[in-house]
């Protein structure tokens, strides 16, 4: 059946102006649609035009007010005003109000005119010369919309006779229904002149998918002998005395191989006598068969429809049968249980309830595995570069482990980054080769934050480390012309051929520390956060941390202090090794002194 005969619509009266737009936009591009009159376009004479809409104009501007045009001259006009008066505006003002002007003039001529007019009192109202060009243009445009109006009333009828041709080519009356109530009423059940019919369709009528139940139902109602059982998707209407019979016909077709809803929820809503007829009964007013049917379950939405309190009240009159809510396991991985109406003998009931409830629980017990498996596989993927880097490391170090042995780069793991701010599988630190006895510097990028690190294997000689570095810092201020321009973040780097000073002093004894934990460095970070861009200075020294390495020196735990975002407490992370040469070079730490937040802004 082509989509247009299925298309529900509704008998149109000729008057209902409403009801005629909404059909001609929703069959304008159906095959042999009469197509709808043009709308009269405004007519015209000279410069000037006409229509109801918008009244006498020239180009498309109306005729300003006295009022409108005193507020254009004066002193402090708004600019919003000054831009309306373009040249064509303007000339239209001076047509509109019959003054002569230059045709050929600027647009500043052409102010001065209509500002001169406007101050000699020329505009206070429409001139007898344009008021006669208006009532002349009127009546022409009177004369098209009655031309009009009489071609909308054809084609209205046009339209209906469309309508009636294809409503006579459906030869199903569940497609008639759905195409016009009214003409499926007419064609069935009443005479021409709306009195009953019961000659013409003496069998029940049964119609599938009902578009407008209510609508249906009311024009029933009103057609003396004519009954009707009426749900959305099933509706059975015939004379009183083949009304039963025709309420068994349809409840018997309900249980068809291509009706697709569940068949026992629809046959409950439908009639609950038949249902509990054919499924707990032994046929219609019979005698209770406990031996007749398993508990059946109906969808969950039948709870919400007017069915259950009827199906309640018929199942009053049959000892034993339990009518109840219940949640039955489903198919969705996100919501493990459904819920439903579960219909049937008591312990039949409690049997598959309790069996629904294990087998809900054993879904989730296999969805919270399914997860524990998924999560180790997403681990194992994160974790691959490193497990490889692992795999071809031919030996491993023991220790004791120097600035040497970091040299390389790593992935940085931490959960508060990872869950609270979604920088899972970003993070990165790389280390470089130390050119200071005190450290060496790194790269980090921690997702809401990036930046330079330095580190140490001492709180001492980090210390100095941070001296030495704002040392260099500030003889690259006295050279600028020898440093790189500014990054995209604000931050400058040195030249490949610049790093930092090479003639170090000498360290003294006092200098190292007899610290017993050889595993564990010290670090002092400054950067800048991702999101706003915002330098994170070295200003108070208090960006600080540690990391321990394990044995292999591979991998290390440790922790970092960020007191302006994450507050007090330290900010625990795991660095995992993936290589032995670092893949980003570190930012000078000048990038995030003092001077840089003037540089960045």
């Amino acid at each position: 059946m082509p989509a247009l005969l299925s298309a529900p619509r509704t008998v149109m009266n000729e008057d209902d102006y409403s009801d005629y737009e909404d059909d001609s936009f929703t069959y304008a591009e159906y095959e042999g649609f009469p197509p709808r009159p043009q709308s009269p376009e405004p007519v015209k004479s000279g410069a000037f035009s006409y229509d109801t809409k918008n009244g006498l104009r020239v180009g498309n501007f109306s005729r300003a007010s006295l009022e409108d045009l005193s507020l254009l001259f004066r002193k402090n006009a708004s600019s919003a005003r000054r831009a309306v008066a373009t040249k064509p505006w303007l000339t239209a003002q001076l047509r509109l109000y019959d003054i002569n002007f230059n045709k050929s003039a600027k647009v500043s001529e052409l102010r001065s005119t209509l500002e001169a007019a406007v101050k000699g009192r020329k505009c206070v109202e429409g001139p007898p010369s344009i008021d006669l060009i208006k009532q002349r243009l009127a009546a022409q445009f009177a004369r098209k919309q009655e031309e009009y109006a009489q071609a909308i009333k054809t084609h209205k009828l046009d339209v209906k006779k469309w309508h009636r041709e294809n409503f006579s080519k459906l030869d199903d009356p569940s497609a008639e229904a759905r195409y016009d109530l009214g003409w499926f009423i007419s064609k069935y059940f009443v005479n021409d002149d709306g009195s009953p019919a019961p000659k013409k369709t003496p069998e029940p009528v049964i119609i599938w998918d009902v578009n407008d139940s209510e609508s249906l139902h009311r024009r029933i109602y009103k057609i003396p002998g004519l009954r009707a059982r009426i749900t959305d998707y099933l509706a059975v209407i015939a004379w009183d005395s083949a009304f039963k019979r025709g309420i068994g016909n349809a409840f018997s077709m309900i249980d068809r191989p291509d009706v697709k809803v569940n068949h026992p929820t629809l046959e409950a809503l439908f009639d609950p006598e038949l249902f509990l007829a054919k499924y707990f009964l032994d046929g219609w007013h019979g005698r209770p068969n406990h031996e007749k049917q398993k508990p059946l379950t109906l969808e969950s939405w039948f709870a919400y429809s007017n069915g259950i309190e009827k199906l309640k009240q018929a199942a009053n009159h049959v000892p034993g049968l339990l009518i109840q809510e219940a949640t039955r396991p489903s198919d969705n991985s996100w919501q493990r249980d459904e819920n439903c109406i579960i219909v049937g003998w008591g312990k039949g009931v409690e049997k598959q309830v309790k069996s629904w409830k294990s087998e809900i629980a054993r879904l989730k017990n296999l969805d919270i595995e399914q997860k524990k498996l998924s999560e180790e596989k997403e681990i194992r993927a994160k974790l691959k570069p490193h497990t490889d880097f692992i795999r071809e490391k031919r030996s491993l170090p023991s220790g004791p482990f120097t600035l040497n042995h970091l040299v390389g780069s790593y992935m940085v793991q931490c959960r508060l980054l990872e869950e609270e701010y979604m920088c899972q599988g970003s993070m990165t630190l790389d280390i470089h080769a130390p050119t200071s006895t005190h450290g060496a510097v790194g790269a980090f990028d921690f997702g809401i934050l990036e930046g330079t690190m330095l580190i140490s294997t001492s709180k001492t000689s980090l210390e100095r480390l941070r001296e030495e570095e704002a040392a260099c810092s500030d003889s690259e201020n006295d050279e600028v012309s020898d440093l790189e321009p500014l990054t995209v973040s604000g931050k400058r780097k040195l030249k490949d051929s610049q790093g930092p000073s090479t003639k170090h002093p000498k360290r003294r004894p006092s200098d190292i520390e007899n610290s017993q934990n050889t595993k564990r460095f010290y670090l002092l970070w400054a950067g800048l956060e991702t999101g706003t861009a915002e330098l994170v200075l070295d200003a108070d020294h208090e960006r600080t941390g540690y990391f321990e390495l394990d044995s292999t020196g591979t991998t290390a735990q440790g922790q970092f202090f960020y007191r302006g975002l994450l507050g007090d407490e330290p900010v625990a992370f795991t660095l995992l090794k993936t290589a032995d040469e670092p893949r980003k070079r570190p930012d000078a730490w000048s990038s995030y002194c003092e001077e840089a937040r003037w540089r960045h802004w």
